[in-house]
């Protein structure tokens, strides 16, 4: 699947309503995949979240506004919407480095410009991606849900899992793998998120495989206090990730949005994202896809 249309067809779609509601269910529609998982592909491939592109957008598009319009500045703010003149000023300061009115008042200013877009094939061949690609069956974790807000996923993740090692949360999940030992390995750091649209909360799972739906697999039911999730059967590109944290995964993400998933012929499905932590600095990462030539 050429991955670079769509992603530029999304960015359209946003310039086209920067003035406007942006609505999460059309880019789904234009990208074919959930919101949360084009704002992770957006995250890596622009170096920054999809709603801060979109706020520098229009932050740019305001500042316009007040130098080529006599727009009042209540008026700019709502239709970029903002709700009210002191949030604008605060959002517009922040990122300009003065106040609106500043430049209203004909005083000599320097302002910022946030570009649009524009995603292109890149050929680096500097680093060779480990992977697989595997029909795994449907399969159980058991373990523990945390919500959270998704802009704030990569300062609170970490945190969670500090608090996982001083609460003793991990002897429990090592007690676990004793009895279990079932793909995907080790422990897991699951990202739940996207559906329905939904893009301000996600839930981040920790926990354990403790069944896997195939011959000869015991179901060992999930101890006192942990629940249990059920992903369903699926094909996954299963990527090496070995390394010091976190930068071994965050490269492998970038690597695999940036360069794998644009030149292939797969789409990612709506399934969570797994992380698998191992011993001895040794991670995967599972990212579930679908082929292209079956799903039309």
């Amino acid at each position: 699947m050429n991955w670079i249309n769509p992603l530029n067809a999304a960015i359209d779609y946003i310039e086209e309503n920067l003035d406007g509601d942006i609505s999460n269910q059309e880019i789904t529609k234009i990208v074919n995949c959930s919101i949360y998982n084009f704002q992770r592909m957006f995250s890596y491939l622009a170096d920054k979240s999809l709603s801060e592109y979109i706020r520098s957008r229009r932050l740019t598009r305001a500042a316009l506004d007040i130098m080529n319009t006599d727009a009042k500045l209540i008026d700019i703010a709502m239709k970029y919407g903002y709700e009210s003149q002191d949030s604008f000023t605060r959002a517009f300061k922040a990122f300009h480095g003065i106040v609106p009115s500043a430049i209203r008042n004909g005083a000599a200013v320097q302002l910022k410009s946030y570009p649009k877009l524009s995603f292109k094939i890149t050929v680096e061949g500097e680093n060779c991606m480990t992977y697989q690609i595997e029909k795994w069956p449907a399969f159980k974790v058991a373990g523990f849900k945390h919500r959270i807000k998704t802009e704030e996923a990569f300062k609170i993740v970490p945190e969670l899992w500090s608090q996982a090692w001083n609460s003793g949360t991990m002897n429990r999940f090592f007690d676990l793998l004793m009895k279990t030992d079932y793909r995907p390995a080790g422990i897991l750091g699951i990202a739940i998120g996207g559906q329905g649209g939904n893009s301000i909360e996600m839930d981040y799972f920790m926990g354990v495989t403790n069944h896997v739906e195939t011959d000869n697999v015991c179901h060992v039911p999930a101890p006192d206090g942990m629940e249990e999730i059920h992903i369903k059967s699926a094909t996954w590109v299963i990527i090496q990730a070995n390394g010091a944290l976190p930068d071994a995964v965050q490269k492998v993400y970038k690597q695999f949005y940036s360069e794998w998933l644009p030149g292939s012929n797969y789409q990612l499905d709506d399934l969570p994202i797994f992380e698998c932590y191992m011993q001895d600095n040794r991670q995967e990462v599972w990212v579930a896809v679908k082929d292209n030539k079956r799903t039309g």
